[in-house]
């Protein structure tokens, strides 16, 4: 396996108890609200990954009865919403997402999600220790600053050709998962199984028409030089070039005694799960990925201050038979994301800057 130890943020360490599986706090359960409400809210995002981003999410909530049992421990009955996102780098994310943490009164948890994700300017930096490379492409010398790096890539050279998209190529990924969970300890392990389904197709901008700045800096499009990702394909470097179906078996448990799900003030989550990608499924890879990670919650002075320290550490690892386009893939039992880089793992990175078989992160944060 290629090696791959990511750049690690340092803050302020998390450092408390193992809490016991605690009801809702006072504070929190006295604001909570009885029976079905919908709420929504605006969604505005901008990176020099995406652009800028909007759109919006509406929510359903279902909380049920304050004399329900159940009300005191879980944060609703079930949750459902619906988001819509673009941006003005080509990113579309569009989300269906479905949650029930005590399904019809029994032990059992179902998440489920539809996801319609497609970038236009999905970012490739290689795999695994080629990937910690410093930046250049063919011909150029190395950068260290990274927008020094763009406007290199984007002049055109003395052919009239470009390497503006030599990072970049066009993903689009519909998919869903479905999993269900099952409660053991008073909610505080959970053991989870589930399936994933995913069709990736892949475009790449070598000889296209792009957009390239001329000696002077002035906007033109160029002819796009070969790309990383089409120099890598025909080296045979990666698999999964031509894109196709990845669907997978997932396995997964966790410890849960966060006091406030979706808030939380103490507590810690451990989770470790499993990706199985299978031909008896439908998928045309074969490969295994297995995550552990660990986030833990401390509150120094709650009643002073709604202050938290938060931290997490997560190590990953993954087979070669893995398509290079979901190597990125952090497969956590709740809601898996994409790194390393990015604002969801590595800020002050690019999204995928690092992608590796084996990948480790730490954050630490004040809240």
């Amino acid at each position: 396996m290629r090696m791959l130890v990511a750049a690690v943020i340092v803050g302020l360490c998390v450092v408390g108890r193992v809490a016991y599986a605690d009801p809702i706090s006072a504070d929190d359960l006295a604001k909570k609200n009885e029976g079905g409400y919908v709420t929504g809210l605006p969604l505005a995002a901008y990176s020099t990954d995406i652009g800028l981003g909007g759109g919006a999410r509406a929510y359903y909530y279902w909380n049920g009865s304050r004399d329900d049992p159940r009300f005191a421990s879980t944060p609703y009955l079930f949750r459902m919403f619906v988001q819509a996102f673009a941006s003005t780098r080509g990113l579309q994310f569009h989300w269906i997402d479905f949650d029930a943490p005590k399904l019809l009164d029994s032990p059992y948890r179902l998440r489920s999600q539809l996801i319609y994700a497609r970038n236009i300017n999905n970012n490739y930096f290689g795999l695994g220790s080629r990937s910690l490379a410093p930046l250049s492409f063919p011909g150029s010398k190395t950068y260290s600053s990274f927008s020094d790096y763009s406007t290199a890539e984007q002049t055109i050279g003395a052919d009239g050709t470009t390497y503006s998209k030599y990072n970049q190529y066009d993903l689009e990924k519909p998919g869903g998962i479905v999993s269900l969970e099952r409660s053991f300890l008073d909610d505080r392990i959970r053991a989870l199984a589930g399936l994933g389904f995913m069709y990736a197709k892949i475009r790449d901008f070598s000889g296209k028409q792009v957009d390239a700045l001329d000696a002077n800096g002035n906007a033109i499009t160029a002819t796009m030089n070969q790309t990383k990702l089409a120099a890598d394909c025909a080296a045979g470097l990666l698999v999964g070039c031509a894109g196709g179906r990845d669907n997978y078996l997932r396995l997964g448990i966790s410890y849960d005694t966060r006091d406030y799900e979706p808030d939380p003030n103490t507590g810690v989550f451990l989770d470790t799960e499993v990706d199985l990608a299978t031909v008896a499924l439908g998928s045309q890879y074969d490969y295994a990925r297995a995550m552990i990670a660990a986030r833990g919650y401390y509150s120094p002075i709650p009643d002073r201050a709604d202050l938290v320290l938060a931290g997490r550490a997560v190590l990953l690892g993954q087979t070669n038979g893995a398509p290079f386009f979901s190597m990125d893939t952090f497969p956590f039992t709740e809601d898996p994301r994409l790194g390393l880089g990015g604002h969801r793992t590595l800020r002050g990175y690019r999204q995928d800057r690092f992608v590796g078989s084996v990948m480790s992160l730490v954050n630490a944060e004040v809240r």
